[in-house]
């Protein structure tokens, strides 16, 4: 495989979307009813989406855990110097489990903003992942900018989900879902945040029956759109619109995985105006909804490993990337004294200093932060449990269940504490010009299954809400921006 590699030196990656899936083809001759997920131990493939890495679609790739092997590995399709299409690994390298549940993974080959491919000698490490083996996966590999000097290594996330067969939904089978905001361009507006989606299937037809809402909540246009499902080199693919497989307009390429997880990969190209089969975004992350109402105890009562994204916060002039944290909730009570830094400055803006915490938490709460610790090199997000515990800077407060829908919480606050990213405990986060404590809370969703008996919590919060998504910069000053968490229940 090395050697493949290099040969392969200089070639360009191409956005997987329509090319990826336009190749190797075939009908869905087998489809699958919902059944559990094959048990680890096995090779997990998974399609990736909805975020790009370095220039490369690995939101539009297939992505393997071989649990036996201890390797990681990203496919897609290259040009090479004849503007042929390869196919070929995007990103390989290897992974361990860590005491937390997080997998700790070393990336022998990666690619560049230039597109290119290059080896890793050692190994570069930093990227993380959790996976609900055989179901789906969120990961943040690594992508190192080229084009820098000295080169800089920043988080791309990925979210994943199991793309070995077609939907097969002869009754209707409800899913819910959190719009993903573009990375690179976030849009001045929004036309979904979250929503809930009927999808039924008529034999590679899959039909999807969305009803979108923005935080507020405030619904969405209605809408009701059918694509089709096919086998292809990257899994079983639903695409959107109806036979654009062949087209180079925009497309939405969905894996509705056989657990209960649903990915999907939007790209909205030229002067095409859509709003793609979920009513916006750069495409969604969903899990099936749960037959029943939630019982709040047992989901705050969990503990929970994923990850915090927000692609507007970086740190000026700072040698770490804070953009995609790997991050865990529920080790802590809020009475916990790893939590006084949190609770405290959300007191002392709540009715008071900077008036920008306009309630407190109420017991729907769940605590938690990211990794994000001094280590040897440096700061370093490192969620092995060797450098200590996640940080409590961070409190997702669900608030009550939609008495109509069961698993949308679509009152939800997030409360951001002082000690949050790029400050610390040591060195708060304090309001311009004073020496007091900055916090701020802002309105969420969060929508939430169980798969494989575990439960999976996304939560989206927006610049466009009143108040808007708002979290601090060097400056010690808000910046808005989307904001977004995505859980998987810790098993361990």
């Amino acid at each position: 495989m090395m050697a493949q590699i290099q040969k392969m030196a200089g070639v360009t990656i191409l956005s997987l979307g329509l090319w990826a899936v336009s190749l190797g083809l075939t009908g869905c001759s087998e489809s699958a009813a919902p059944v559990t997920s094959p048990a680890a131990g096995k090779v997990n493939t998974y399609f990736s989406g909805p975020f790009n890495v370095a220039g490369s679609s690995v939101g539009r790739s297939s992505t393997s855990f071989d649990h036996a092997a201890g390797q990681v590995a990203v496919s897609g399709f290259v040009t090479n110097n004849q503007s042929i299409l390869v196919p070929t690994q995007t990103l390989s390298g290897s992974f361990t489990s860590a005491s937390t549940g997080f997998l700790a993974v070393s990336e022998n080959f990666i690619t560049t903003t230039t597109g290119h491919l290059i080896p890793q000698n050692p190994p570069l490490s930093g990227a993380w992942a959790v996976e609900i083996p055989g179901a789906g996966a969120l990961g943040n590999f690594l992508n190192v900018n080229s084009t820098s000097n000295p080169p800089t290594i920043t988080a791309a996330p990925a979210v994943m989900a199991d793309n070995t067969a077609c939907p097969y939904f002869p009754s209707q089978s409800t899913f819910l879902y959190v719009n993903v905001p573009n990375p690179s361009a976030v849009s001045p507006s929004d036309t979904s945040n979250y929503g809930i989606v009927a999808i039924t299937t008529q034999g590679s037809a899959v039909t999807f029956n969305a009803t979108p809402f923005l935080v507020g909540p405030l619904a969405g246009t209605q809408s009701t759109l059918t694509g089709a499902c096919s086998v292809s080199t990257l899994g079983a693919l639903t695409a959107y619109p109806l036979n654009s497989y062949g087209q180079a307009s925009n497309v939405e390429l969905v894996s509705i995985g056989k657990s209960g997880l649903l990915v999907s990969s939007f790209t909205s190209a030229g002067n095409v105006s859509s709003i793609g089969a979920f009513g916006g975004g750069n495409g969604v992350i969903g899990v099936q909804q749960p037959s029943s109402p939630v019982d709040p105890g047992s989901l705050i009562a969990a503990k929970y490993n994923g990850f915090m994204y927000s692609p507007k916060n970086r740190v000026v002039g700072g040698t770490y990337d804070i953009t995609q944290l790997a991050s865990a909730f529920g080790n802590h009570a809020g009475t916990d004294p790893v939590c006084s830094a949190l609770q405290s400055s959300l007191a002392a803006n709540h009715g008071q200093g900077a008036n920008t915490v306009p309630i407190l938490p109420s017991p729907n709460t769940i605590f938690g932060g990211e990794f994000l610790v001094d280590g040897p090199s440096g700061r370093v997000n490192d969620p092995s449990g060797q450098l200590g515990s996640e940080n409590c800077d961070v409190a997702i407060d669900l608030g009550n269940e939609d008495s109509n829908n069961a698993g949308i919480f679509p009152n939800a606050t997030i409360f951001i504490g002082s000690n949050y990213p790029p400050f610390s405990t040591t060195n708060p986060w304090n309001c311009f010009g004073t020496s007091s404590p900055c916090a701020v809370s802002f309105p969420a969703a969060a929508v939430v299954g169980q798969v494989q008996n575990q439960f999976v919590i996304l939560v989206v919060a927006t610049p466009n809400s009143n108040p808007p998504a708002q979290l601090p910069d060097s400056f010690n000053s808000l910046v808005n921006q989307p904001f977004e968490i995505y859980l998987f229940q810790n098993s361990q």
